[in-house]
């Protein structure tokens, strides 16, 4: 029987191509990306007032978020005291946030730091921190002079007192029984006094004679050591 060269070949090539792909390794299909297990999230965060006089409320607020709904969470707080490590914040408690991320949390002022909110990661969404500093003062009256001596008779430089009224404490001590009486001398006129006459204390004078210009006096017995101060107006300090 003869044999048709076409058909030899044709099946020829189709068997050696079969045992090449046979041969072949397989090869593993294109590798995708893994989805993150995390995503990261928007915050804000305000302490107020800025400053805020001691003993008021510091009110802690912002938003944690990644859509508008389903934010949900809670954001921890922490207070750092001016001057002290960067690293020295105490836990002060936590607020949770709405559905819409926003949290709010009230604290009395008590010092001058920063304050630090918190959000720990969870598995679907990142950590995030934000920090806001708060300066606290405490008003109190502004001292203008200050003078000290033991002479048992002493005039002040002349003064201009910044407003209508004004505080004078003067502590003194004598060697032996004494006094001590100091007096407001107002230019063109005004006069206001005060004594006491034991051997040590404190002479208070309030008030204002109407003059915003003059000068205080002192006198006392001989022996004595005396410290006037004089106070006008308020003044914030920060604490």
């Amino acid at each position: 029987m003869r044999r048709n060269p076409s058909l030899f070949l044709t099946l020829l090539t189709a068997a050696t191509a079969l045992a090449a792909t046979m041969a072949a390794p397989a090869q593993a299909a294109p590798a995708q990306a893994a989805p993150s297990a995390q995503v990261a999230v928007k915050m804000t965060f305000n302490a107020t007032p800025e400053p805020a006089l001691k003993g008021s409320t510091v009110t802690l607020t912002g938003r944690v978020w990644v859509g508008a709904t389903g934010n949900r969470g809670r954001v921890s707080f922490y207070f750092r005291k001016a001057g002290t490590m960067s690293t020295a914040f105490t836990y002060r408690g936590y607020a949770t946030t709405t559905d819409a991320g926003t949290f709010t949390r009230r604290y009395v002022a008590d010092t001058t730091g920063t304050w630090k909110a918190v959000f720990a990661a969870t598995t679907a969404r990142k950590n995030a921190a934000r920090l806001d500093a708060v300066q606290v003062v405490q008003r109190r009256s502004k001292l203008i002079s200050d003078w000290q001596g033991t002479s048992s008779t002493w005039q002040s430089p002349t003064l201009r007192v910044p407003t209508k009224d004004y505080k004078v404490i003067a502590n003194y001590t004598c060697e032996e029984d004494g006094f001590l009486f100091v007096a407001w001398n107002g230019n063109p006129s005004g006069y206001e006094s005060a004594n006491a006459s034991t051997s040590a204390g404190t002479v208070t004078l309030n008030g204002h004679a109407g003059a915003r210009t003059g000068y205080f006096d002192v006198s006392t017995w001989i022996n004595c050591s005396w410290r006037v101060r004089v106070f006008s107006g308020i003044e914030n300090v920060q604490v």
